[in-house]
C-alpha cells in the first residue's frame, strides 16, 4: 500500500521573500521621511513628502474653487449692474423724484416708433404726400383731356352749320367751366403737395434724430411727474378727466399697432427693442395722460378772462436792472426810462407798454416760449396797481415789470384765445417749472445719448437734404424713410395746360 503523504507541487510559486517585505517597509519609511527641502518661500522643510503632497492638492482645489467663485461673482455682478443698477440710475429728476434710465429707454423706443408711424405708417405723411402726387397727376390728365375737348369744339364751331352752333357753344361753355374748376382744384392740391414735399415731411424728418427724440422723451417724463404730482391736489372729478382709463389705453395700443409700417410686425417690434407689451402700455398711458391734460387745460381757457395791463424794461445785466429799479422806487418815470434804456425793441418806443394780457400771453409774445418767470409774477392775484417787480431774470436778461391796470373780466382776442388753447399744456408746464419750490433738473447729458438707451434704427442726425431718407436700420426695426423729389419736376406730370401753378410752400 502506497503512502498518502501529500507531495509539494513541483512548480508552486514561492512565497514573498523577507527581502521583499523589507523593501515595502523601506518605501513607506521614505514617504514619511523629512527631506529637508522647503515647500514655498523657505517654509515647509519640516514636512514629509506625503504632507507636502496633501498641501499641494488642497492648494490646487482651493485656488480652483476661488477662481470659480470669482467667475460666478463677476458674471452675477455684471448681470446685476447691467439689469438693475444701470437701468435705475437717474437721468433726470423732479422735486427729488428720480427718473430712471429704464423708463427713459422705453419711452425713447416708443416715441421714436410713434414718429416713424406718423411718417411711414399706412396713413403717414409719406402716404399722404404720395396720394397728393397721384391726385396732381390725375388732375393734369383730366385737364389735358378737357383742353383737347375745348380745342375740338372750337374747330367744330368754325365749320358747323349755323343751326348747330348754339348747341356746340353750350358744350364749349360747359367744358371751359369744367377746365376752370379743374385748374382751381389742381392749384389747391398742388399747393398741398408742395407744402407736404418741401415743408411738412422734411420738418418731421429733421425731428427724427437721437438728440431730438431723447430730449423730448425726458421732457415728457418730467412733465408727466409734474402732472401726477399736481393731480394729487385736485378733486376726484378733475383727476377722472386726466388719468387714462383702460379703454383709452387700449385704444392707444390698437392705434399704435394699426399704424405700424408693414415692414415692422408688432411682435418683432417688441422683441427687437427688448420691451414688453406692459412696457408699451405704460408709455402709451403717459401719452394719453398728457393728451388728457392738454384737453383739460385748453377747456379752461375762456373769454372774457382776468387780464393785466403792464409795462416792462429789459436790460443786459443785473447791476443795470438794480440801478434802474432804485430810480423807479425813488419816483422816476417808468415810460421815460424804458424808452431810453430798455433793450426790448418791440416795446421801447411805447415806453415799455406790454398791452393787456391774459395769463400765458407774456409767455407767448415776450417769453420766447421757454420761460414763465415773468408770466407767473404778473398774474399773481396779489399784485396791486402801480406795483414794481423785483429784478426778474428770464432767458438770460433782466427785467422790471410794472402793473398799470387790472381787469377781472376782459374779452380775449380770438387769435390770442386760440394760441392759448393750442399751447395750454406747454404754458402750464413752464409755469410749473417757474413756481418757487419746484425743482426740475437738467437731464444727464452722458446718459441722454448713451448707445444702450438708443434704438439702433434711430438716426443720430437728420437727412442731409430735404426729403432724403433716414439712415438705414437693422432687422426688424423701421426702415429708411423715403421721400426724394419726384422725377420730372416739382409738379408730377410736367406743365399744366392753361397756365403755371403756384409753387406752394
Amino acid at each position: 500500500m502506497k503512502s498518502q503523504t501529500a507531495q509539494r507541487p513541483e512548480h508552486q510559486r514561492p512565497t514573498r521573500s523577507a527581502k521583499s517585505k523589507k523593501y515595502v517597509k523601506q518605501t513607506a519609511h521614505v514617504e514619511a521621511r523629512r527631506d529637508g527641502k522647503p515647500l514655498i518661500f523657505g517654509w515647509g522643510a519640516h514636512l514629509s513628502r506625503h504632507e507636502k503632497n496633501q498641501l499641494q492638492r488642497r492648494a490646487v482645489w482651493t485656488i480652483t474653487t476661488l477662481i470659480a467663485i470669482l467667475i460666478v461673482a463677476v458674471v452675477v455682478g455684471y448681470w446685476v449692474d447691467f439689469n438693475i443698477v444701470i437701468p435705475n440710475l437717474p437721468i433726470a429728476s423732479v422735486n427729488g423724484q428720480n427718473i430712471p434710465q429704464s423708463d427713459y429707454r422705453k419711452l425713447v423706443v416708443v416715441k421714436a416708433q410713434l414718429q416713424t408711424n406718423d411718417l411711414q405708417g399706412p396713413h403717414g405723411l409719406l402716404v399722404q404726400r404720395d396720394n397728393l402726387s397721384k391726385q396732381v397727376t390725375q388732375l393734369q390728365a383730366t385737364i389735358t383731356k378737357t383742353t383737347q375737348q375745348i380745342d375740338t369744339l372750337n374747330k367744330q364751331i368754325k365749320t358747323a352749320p349755323a343751326d348747330q352752333r348754339a348747341s356746340l357753344n353750350t358744350q364749349l361753355t360747359t367744358a371751359q367751366n369744367q377746365l376752370n374748376d379743374q385748374q382751381n382744384q389742381l392749384n389747391t392740391v398742388n399747393t398741398q403737395y408742395q407744402t407736404m414735399q418741401t415743408t411738412t415731411v422734411p420738418v418731421q424728418q429733421s425731428l427724427f434724430t437721437q438728440s431730438q427724440v431723447g430730449n423730448d422723451s425726458v421732457d415728457w417724463l418730467q412733465t408727466d411727474l409734474l402732472i401726477r404730482n399736481w393731480m394729487k391736489t385736485q378733486s376726484a372729478a378733475v383727476q377722472a378727466k386726466i388719468e387714462p382709463t383702460t379703454q383709452q389705453i387700449n385704444q392707444a395700443l390698437n392705434s399704435f399697432k394699426a399704424n405700424l409700417p408693414k415692414s415692422t410686425p408688432y411682435n418683432q417690434f417688441l422683441s427687437s427693442n427688448h420691451i414688453s407689451e406692459s412696457d408699451l402700455r405704460t408709455m402709451l398711458a403717459l401719452q394719453v395722460r398728457r393728451n388728457n391734460m392738454q384737453s383739460y387745460l385748453s377747456s379752461q381757457v375762456t373769454s372774457p378772462a382776468y387780464q393785466v395791463l403792464a409795462s416792462g424794461i429789459t436790460v443786459q445785466s443785473q447791476q443795470d436792472a438794480a440801478k434802474i429799479l432804485k430810480q423807479l422806487q425813488g419816483g422816476a418815470n417808468f415810460a421815460k426810462i424804458a424808452g431810453a434804456q430798455s433793450l426790448d425793441s418791440t416795446t421801447k418806443a411805447s415806453g415799455g407798454d406790454l398791452g393787456w394780457m391774459a395769463r400765458g400771453m407774456y409767455f407767448e409774445k415776450y417769453g420766447s416760449k421757454i420761460s414763465a418767470v415773468i408770466d407767473n409774477w404778473i398774474f399773481n392775484r396779489s399784485r396791486t396797481l402801480g406795483e414794481l417787480s423785483p429784478v426778474l431774470n428770464e432767458n438770460g436778461t433782466y427785467h422790471i415789470i410794472q402793473i398799470r391796470n387790472v381787469d377781472p373780466s376782459r374779452v380775449v382776442a380770438s387769435s390770442d384765445l386760440q394760441t392759448l388753447r393750442t399751447d395750454a399744456l406747454l404754458i402750464w408746464t413752464y409755469q410749473q417749472k417757474a413756481t418757487p419750490g419746484i425743482k426740475v433738473s437738467q437731464p444727464d447729458s452722458t446718459r441722454l445719448l448713451d448707445p444702450s438707451n438708443m434704438p439702433t434704427w434711430l438716426p443720430s442726425s437728420p437727412p442731409s437734404q430735404p426729403g432724403a431718407g433716414a439712415p438705414g436700420t437693422d432687422s426688424g426695426a423701421p426702415g429708411a424713410i423715403p421721400g426724394g423729389d419726384i422725377p420730372g419736376g416739382a409738379v408730377p406730370g410736367g406743365a399744366v395746360p392753361g397756365g403755371a401753378l403756384p409753387s406752394g410752400s
